[in-house]
């Protein structure tokens, strides 16, 4: 068995899965917590719970993602490009922050149907996302592809 490197851009997407775990699980104690404790101070500070429970889902499946395409990574010896590592991690945070924002942010008195921020915020975010884990996984594919054995 040969022992693998592992290059920082790699490293530093297993770092950010694990950052986006934890976040998951705080915000799991925290609607927990909500639960057993419904008129606790705690609980006031969630204004809507329905968005907390997405942001919390978002931050799981984005941990998954970042693991996964570390492990992948790893098992393929593909070194990923700052800029696919800069725009997964990226992605990952800001995707499932709006929804944790939205869930901890009082709703105005008179009903505007998009926040102001919200359009630039989610299509930089979206494209980032979606340019950065369909990049890791043409690496992924491509890496697999060479290694494929010549005969079947």
């Amino acid at each position: 068995m040969t022992k693998q490197k592992t290059s920082f851009t790699n490293l530093f997407l297993l770092a950010f899965a694990g950052l986006c775990l934890t976040i998951a699980l705080a915000i799991a104690w925290v609607l927990g917590v909500t639960l057993f404790f419904p008129d606790g101070d705690l609980a006031g500070a969630l204004i809507d719970r329905a968005d907390i429970i997405r942001a919390h889902v978002d931050y799981l499946m984005m941990a998954q993602f970042l693991f996964i395409f570390f492990l992948l990574f790893r098992q393929y010896e593909v070194n990923p490009p700052v800029w696919v590592v800069a725009a997964c991690c990226f992605g990952a945070f800001f995707n499932p922050l709006a929804f944790l924002i939205r869930g901890l942010t009082p709703k105005p008195a008179v009903v505007i149907p998009v926040e102001a921020h919200f359009p630039f915020q989610a299509g930089l975010s979206f494209t980032l996302t979606t340019v950065g884990f369909l990049t890791a996984v043409a690496l992924v594919v491509r890496a697999a592809w060479k290694q494929r054995p010549l005969s079947n």
